[in-house]
This record gives structure tokens, sequence and C-alpha cells, in this order.
């Protein structure tokens, strides 16, 4: 008799066959993704914003009249190929490098917030052309944001065309 044959009631042999043992080159990833997910949302759920990130946006008044004497004005003017032509107030321009563009606008910056007659600049004027791309003007601001954390505001000023 074999080793698998089986003897029934009736003495008559029964033929099984054998079983195959399972591979354990696959894996189910299932439950790992199940759980995956519920992390995720567990964290996004749980998280609060950085609240020091939070600024207040003021809103948008047209017309408002901002003097140009109490802030530090740079002028935004389109370049070639999606570059920006940067000016100060007086007229004089800017390097056409980006990365002399930041240091010169915070020396510029520094420089007009300085105590001028009793009273010091708190705030930057940008006056854009209709043509400047918002990321040109998002790259000054941050510019701007980061090197002065002490400021009042930062006024946009768009050109309409």
């Amino acid at each position: 008799m074999s080793d698998n044959a089986t003897v029934d009631e009736d003495g008559e042999d029964e033929f099984t066959l054998p079983r195959k043992k399972r591979e354990d080159d696959e894996m189910d990833i299932t439950p790992m993704i199940d759980i995956t997910f519920l992390l995720l949302i567990f964290f996004i759920v749980c998280s609060t914003m950085d609240p020091t990130k939070i600024g207040t946006i003021p809103e948008a008044d047209n017309g408002l009249a901002i003097a140009a004497k109490n802030s530090a004005v740079i002028f935004i003017n389109p370049g070639p190929d999606d570059s920006v032509i940067l000016s100060r107030y007086d007229g004089s321009e800017f390097s056409r490098d980006e990365d002399d563009q930041a240091t010169e606008i915070i020396e510029y910056i520094t420089s007009e917030m300085e105590v001028t007659r009793g009273e010091s600049k708190r705030q930057v004027m940008l006056f854009g052309d209709g043509q400047v791309k918002v990321g040109q003007v998002t790259r000054i601001q941050k510019i701007i944001g980061d090197a002065f954390e002490d400021l009042d505001s930062t006024y946009i000023a768009v050109k309409e065309l």
C-alpha cells in the first residue's frame, strides 16, 4: 500500500493526490496597503499647520492711496525670454542676473529702511507691468520676505493693459 492511498469502509483503496506545498515567493500586500492608507489618513487628520508661517493677507482695495515717499519702491518690467527688468525708484536698474538681483534688492531695501529725516520706510511697493509673470513677482516677494521679517507691508500694484 502506498502513502497516498487510504482504505474506505468497504475495504477498497481510495487514491488521494499529494498536496502541493505553497510557494512563499508571492506575498499578499493588500493588508500592508490598507495599513499605509490608514496611517496616512491618521497623520493628515491629526496634523496641524505651523501657526508661525501663517500671515494675514490684506484685503485688496482699489485706489488705496499709499505714499511712495514712505515706501521702498521697485519697478518690475518684462524683459526678454520671461525675465524681468527691475529698477529702483530713481530709475536705476538692478542687475539682470537673478542671484545678483537678490543681493541688490536686499541692499536697496536696507538702505531705504534706514532712518531718513526722522522717518523710516517700513513697507515695500512693487510696481509690476501687466505682462510680468506671476512667478517673477512671487520670487521677488520671497526675497524680500525672507530677508525682512519686520516689514509692515508689501504692496503690489499691477499696471493694467
